[in-house]
């Protein structure tokens, strides 16, 4: 049975991923490159984070009704994302002409559209500065978990019509995983194809699901798993934290299998922070909550406020340019979170009522 309870850690943990992030990008164009030089495996976290919760909502409507109501599974998901994201490529539109004279309408579509990801890949290294570095880059993750929502939508459309569908999806799953781990090691070609790619990204997404899977058909696992889960999730967030805090851009490691690495640790994590525990605690503090909560709007605005506060424009660099950084694109987070994500969110519990 799937697990209906609300997990406040989970929320902290999005904190804790989005701040890597925020700092990866903020420190990078702040002359602070080692900051967080890894902080881009907070978005590697979002990815096994979203594989649980979205597969955990899957098989709990599997178990209710039997089936997949796909219209109704999708109008949840299009009312959580698209309005932040559909604001952020609005304002990307309309400021391009003062500050990204080279952003195009392509640019545009592809993240309103949820392909930016293979739009760079196509575009290639020559246009990389006016794709993932434009002010729409980081819509490239968006467009891997909504490919992904796509084709885990069809996986349990399949295995609905078998006699054992979470036997089918988990092996489906378990496919999955394999088939994106050899992706990694196999596919050649420039590191933003690894790097991008929907498949060679999968392992971290399908990580997630296989946990939610597991948990679904043995729920004992977690209490059984306790005493050695809690530390292993300490251990787990720790060596995360030591990543963020020391690795390269994307080496070359990390592309080939390190990211199917970085799922297992992420899978563990997560299972660790369902029990109770000194770092589920932690997580579970309020202002980590309240950070994680508005987490997904904090992401898609941060980068295109970061693009434009250069020190040209702001008069000091370091690390007065970076603290300046994380608290504009933290207000507006706050704001786009408040006015538009929320104010949809009642609306759609008004609708449900």
């Amino acid at each position: 049975m799937s697990d209906r309870r609300y997990h406040p850690a989970l929320d902290g943990l999005r904190a804790v991923a989005v701040i890597g992030v925020v700092l990866f990008h903020a420190g990078a164009t702040s002359g602070l490159s080692n900051l967080a030089p890894g902080g881009f495996i907070g978005v590697s976290v979002f990815f096994t984070l979203s594989g649980y919760l979205v597969t955990t909502v899957l098989l709990r409507e599997i178990t209710d009704s039997g089936g997949l109501d796909v219209r109704r599974f999708w109008a949840r998901r299009i009312r959580r994302l698209a309005p932040a994201s559909l604001t952020v490529v609005v304002g990307a539109v309309v400021l391009a002409p003062l500050f990204w004279t080279g952003f195009r309408w392509v640019d545009a579509a592809a993240g309103a559209f949820g392909y930016t990801n293979w739009h760079v890949i196509v575009a290639g290294e020559s246009q990389l500065l006016r794709t993932i570095v434009g002010p729409l880059g980081p819509f490239w993750s968006l467009a891997v978990e909504e490919q992904f929502y796509v084709l885990l939508t069809a996986a349990v459309l399949v295995a609905v019509r078998t006699k054992r569908p979470v036997r089918t999806l988990s092996t489906m799953v378990a496919a999955g995983w394999i088939g994106s781990l050899l992706v990694q090691l196999m596919v050649s070609g420039p590191q933003y194809r690894l790097e991008f790619g929907t498949d060679a990204r999968g392992t971290e997404l399908l990580a997630g699901c296989g946990l939610a899977l597991l948990l679904h058909v043995h729920p004992e696992t977690l209490r059984r798993s306790a005493a050695w889960l809690v530390p292993a999730g300490i251990v787990g967030f720790v060596a995360l934290l030591a990543l963020a805090s020391t690795t390269d851009y994307d080496p070359p490691w990390l592309l080939r299998g390190g990211y199917a690495a970085v799922s297992v640790l992420s899978a563990v994590l997560v299972a660790s922070l369902l029990l109770p525990g000194p770092l589920t605690r932690l997580l579970a503090q309020a202002p980590f909550v309240a950070v994680g909560q508005m987490s997904y709007s904090w992401y898609v605005v941060h980068w295109p406020i970061i693009l434009v506060m250069t020190s040209d424009r702001i008069g000091f660099d370091g690390w007065p340019l970076l603290a300046a950084k994380v608290v504009a694109s933290s207000v507006a987070a706050a704001v786009l979170h408040l006015a538009i994500e929320q104010p949809l969110r009642a609306k759609r519990t008004l609708i449900a009522q």
